[in-house]
């Protein structure tokens, strides 16, 4: 929903619950406590997680949010929800006291302005709170995302994903955990080792990215000038996609022109060729790329395509259903750095062409 329409009753449930590291650590005991399945994972029992778990990531807007809303159609997998916050460290606990759980609200466009429409039981990008509650990244200006998850860290994630995919409120068949965390393409190679996770990295055209991430800049230090609510919103998801508390990921940042700004576009092709250098330097098996043109040009085969890489056996077309086509062309790249524009191109030739992309 958008956080910038928030009552102040909502407000300040959701800083009790993003806020203080001491509620989230809490919330989520709790919630294990009283609805872990001893059966829904084998960390439960000291065994390596066999939950088949399925990570959507990439660098904001290059098309990962589509992939999650199709992927999310499936009965086999749940996600976080609109409906699970803000007590995203304890969903089942947080359901079984909220009224949200009974509550409907009309689809609304989300926040970015970009036509996609949400309401309570859409997936999104919650899952970074845990990280925020079990890996804290260090306090820096200047970037994001130096700390690694430990093998604890770990056995408490598979944890989390039992208690999100297995709601006590639906006891149906097992259910594998689908995320969608841009932030997660600063652990691949944490998640990649789970011997039975799928990794979807979603990457896009580089000017039309550097684009779109320009514009959300933009957008978004406007709204957090005038709403400041909504720049706490994007703080406790640790979202630094965009925006005035915008945080480029430490990786990325070693490789980038430390001269230029997010005022320009040029910082924001840059940070895309950084970030999707990285993505190519840490390839590996259960690493998928996902090309967002490829899907939106054709739906129904790249999402055949992508269940066969993650093993699952769902309809393809029925899940593709909403997935467009790209728009026509966009206008000449003129207000880029050639340099920058021609390592990007080339960056992006890899990615099309390298073994884990996920072809028709």
């Amino acid at each position: 929903m958008r956080s910038d329409s928030y009552n102040w009753l909502e407000r300040s449930l959701h800083w009790i619950a993003l806020e203080p590291r001491s509620v989230r650590e809490l919330a989520f005991d709790l919630e294990r406590r009283l609805f872990m399945r001893a059966d829904a994972t084998g960390a439960a029992a000291g065994g390596p997680p066999s939950d088949r778990p399925v990570y959507v990531c990439g660098l904001a807007r290059s098309g990962t949010t589509i992939l999650l809303r199709a992927l999310a159609r499936s009965d086999e997998f749940r996600s976080l929800t609109y409906r699970d916050m803000p007590f995203v460290m304890a969903p089942n606990l947080w359901r079984s006291v909220s009224r949200l759980a009974s509550r409907a609200l009309p689809p609304a466009e989300r926040a970015h302005g970009d036509g996609i429409m949400v309401d309570y039981d859409s997936p999104e990008a919650f899952e970074e709170v845990f990280w925020r509650t079990f890996c804290p990244q260090p306090p820096g200006p200047d970037d994001f995302g130096a700390a690694q998850p430990d093998a604890e860290t770990m056995t408490a994630f598979a944890e989390y994903r039992s208690v999100v995919a297995h709601p006590r409120a639906d006891p149906g068949m097992p259910r594998r955990y689908l995320s969608k965390n841009n932030n997660n393409v600063m652990r691949l190679a944490a998640l990649a080792s789970e011997p039975t996770a799928s990794v979807l990295v979603v990457y896009r055209d580089p000017v039309d990215a550097a684009r779109s991430l320009f514009r959300q800049h933009q957008r978004f230090c406007a709204t957090h000038a005038e709403v400041p609510f909504t720049r706490d919103y994007m703080k406790w998801l640790a979202h630094h996609e965009f925006g005035r508390d915008h945080k480029p990921f430490s990786f990325a940042l070693r490789r980038m022109d430390r001269a230029l700004s997010p005022e320009c576009p040029d910082y924001w092709l840059d940070y895309w060729t950084a970030v999707h250098e990285h993505v190519l330097a840490e390839v590996a098996p259960r690493i998928f790329l996902v090309d967002h043109d490829r899907l939106c040009a054709q739906p129904v085969a790249m999402m055949a395509a992508v269940l066969a890489a993650i093993g699952t056996h769902a309809d393809a077309a029925a899940l593709a259903a909403e997935i467009r086509a790209p728009a026509a062309a966009s206008s000449p790249p003129d207000e880029f750095d050639t340099r920058l524009l021609a390592r990007a191109r080339a960056v992006h030739e890899n990615l099309a062409n390298n073994f884990n992309n996920v072809k028709k």
